[in-house]
C-alpha cells in the first residue's frame, strides 16, 4: 500500500513542476512544525503559560519590523529578469534590514518604561534583543526569495526543518539548565534564527559570487520597484499591524491568558502554515511568468485546492481541541483549546486566502490591497478595544469577523486576475 502511495506521489511530482515544487516544501514544513509540535509539549512544561506569553509579547514586537526591515525589496528580486540585477536588488534590500535592526536596538532603550508598564518587566528589559532577532529573521527572508528565484525549494526546506531543531533545542536546553524563564526561551530561538541566516548565506554561492558588471545602478533599481515600499510596503505592514496588533491586544488583558492563546494559535495555524508555506512561495514564482489569460484559472484552481485540502482537518481540530490541547501542553493550558475553536473559522479562510495575496503584487494591484488591509486592521483592533465580553468570547467573535473579511479577500482576487487577464490580452492585441 506505501509503496503505491510512493509511486503516485512520484508520478504526480513528475507530470507537474508546481507540484514537485510544493511536494518538496511541504515536506519541509510539515517535518519543521512537527519538530515545533513535539518539543512544544516540552516547551510548555518547562516555562508555562506567563514565560510564553512574554515570548509571544516580543515575538510579535519583532515580527512587526521584520515585515518592514527590508522595504520589500527582498520580494522586487524575485521580478527582475536578470541575475545580475537581481543581486543588486537584493544588496539593497540587505543593507535596508541592516539599518533597520539598527534603529530597532537603539528605539528599545528609551522605550523600556513603556514595555515594561504595559506587558513585564521581563519584556522591557530583553527589547534590545528585538534588533538581532530582525536581522535574522529578515536576512533569512531574503534568502529565501533568492532560491524561490532559483527554484532551489530543497535548500528552502532543509533550513526550515533545522531551524526549527536549533531554536526548540536550544530553547529546551535552557529550560533544563534552570532557566526558567524569558530568557531561554529568546536565547534558544536567537541560535535557531542566527544559524538559518548563516546557513543559507553560506549555500547561496552564486549570490555571493555573481559578477554585478553591467547591471543597472542601486539607485535605478529602488526607483523602478518604488511601489514595493510606497504600496506593498504600507499593506505588508497594517498586515502586521492587525496580526501582532491582537496578540499585543490580548496580551495588555492578561501575559498568562495570551500565553494560552499564543499555543492555541500556534497549533490552529498548523494546517495553515503547512501548505501556504509552500503553495505561496511556489505560486509568486509561477505567477511571475504567466501567461496572459492564464491568472484567472490560476487563482481558482487554487482556492479550489486550498478548500479540499482544509475542510478535514479543520473540522477534526474543531471537534478535539477542547480535551486534546491541556493533554498536550499541560493542564496550565486548559482555555487553550477553546481559543482554538475560536480561531479556526478566521485559519480556515486564511488557508485560501494566502497564496492569492502574491497575486495581487503581480497583477499591479497593490491599491487594492491596501484599501482592503486598513479596513481589515481596523475591524478586529475595534473590536477587542471595544468588547464588552470576555477574553474568551470576544476571541470567539474576533474571529468570525476576520473569516468574513478573507471572504471578501477571495472575492476580490478573482475580480483583480480577471482583470489582469483582459488587460493584457488588450495590450497583445494592439502590439
Amino acid at each position: 500500500m506505501f509503496d503505491r502511495i510512493s509511486s503516485y506521489v512520484k508520478s504526480v511530482a513528475a507530470s507537474s513542476p508546481f507540484l514537485r515544487h510544493v511536494l518538496t516544501l511541504v515536506t519541509g514544513t510539515a517535518l519543521a512544525q512537527m519538530v515545533v509540535f513535539f518539543m512544544m509539549m516540552i516547551i510548555t512544561r518547562l516555562y508555562g503559560r506567563e514565560a510564553l506569553g512574554e515570548l509571544g509579547t516580543f515575538n510579535s514586537i519583532v515580527a512587526i519590523a521584520v515585515a518592514i526591515a527590508a522595504g520589500r525589496y527582498d520580494m522586487a528580486l524575485m521580478l527582475e529578469k536578470d541575475d545580475r540585477d537581481a543581486k543588486v536588488v537584493a544588496m539593497l534590500a540587505l543593507r535596508l534590514i541592516a539599518i533597520n535592526s539598527l534603529v530597532i536596538t537603539v528605539l528599545a532603550f528609551p522605550l523600556r518604561d513603556v514595555v515594561a508598564k504595559l506587558y513585564s518587566e521581563s519584556v522591557a528589559s530583553w527589547m534590545p534583543l528585538a534588533g538581532l532577532t530582525t536581522f535574522f529573521m529578515a536576512g533569512a527572508t531574503l534568502f529565501q526569495y533568492w532560491y524561490n528565484r532559483k527554484t532551489d525549494y530543497k535548500t528552502i526546506a532543509k533550513n526550515r526543518v533545522v531551524q526549527q531543531v536549533g531554536t526548540s533545542s536550544g530553547q529546551v536546553v535552557f529550560g533544563w539548565a534552570g532557566i526558567h524563564t524569558l530568557p531561554g526561551l529568546v536565547g534558544g530561538q536567537i541560535v535557531g534564527q542566527a544559524y538559518a541566516f548563516f546557513n543559507l548565506g553560506i549555500r547561496a554561492k552564486d549570490l555571493r559570487t555573481l559578477d554585478v558588471s553591467g547591471a543597472r545602478s542601486m539607485r535605478k533599481l529602488a526607483r523602478k520597484h518604488w511601489k514595493m515600499p510606497v504600496l506593498n510596503g504600507p499593506n505588508v505592514l497594517i498586515d502586521a499591524v492587525r496580526i501582532n496588533g491582537i496578540n499585543l491586544l490580548i496580551g495588555r488583558v492578561s501575559i498568562g491568558d495570551f500565553g494560552e492563546y499564543n499555543i492555541a494559535n500556534q497549533v490552529v495555524n498548523v494546517p495553515v502554515m503547512l501548505i501556504n508555506s509552500a503553495v505561496s512561495q511556489v505560486f509568486f514564482q509561477k505567477l511571475s511568468t504567466v501567461e496572459p489569460g492564464q491568472m484567472l484559472p490560476e487563482v481558482k484552481n487554487v482556492i479550489k485546492r486550498a478548500i479540499l485540502i482544509g475542510v478535514v482537518p479543520f473540522a477534526l481540530l474543531w471537534l478535539v481541541a477542547p480535551w486534546l490541547l491541556p493533554i498536550l501542553f499541560g493542564a496550565d493550558f486548559s482555555q487553550s483549546g477553546y481559543f482554538a475553536r475560536a480561531l479556526i473559522p478566521w485559519m480556515a479562510m486564511l488557508l485560501i486566502t494566502s497564496p492569492i495575496s502574491t497575486m495581487f503584487v503581480v497583477t499591479g494591484t497593490q491599491h487594492w490591497l491596501l484599501i482592503y488591509s486598513i479596513l481589515y486592521t481596523i475591524g478586529p483592533l475595534t473590536w477587542l478595544l471595544l468588547s464588552p465580553l470576555d477574553l474568551l468570547g470576544t476571541v470567539y467573535v474576533m474571529g468570525a469577523i476576520m473569516a468574513a473579511f478573507l471572504v471578501a479577500m477571495t472575492v476580490m482576487s478573482v475580480f483583480a486576475a480577471r482583470r489582469f487577464d483582459r488587460r493584457e490580452l488588450a495590450t497583445e492585441d494592439s502590439i
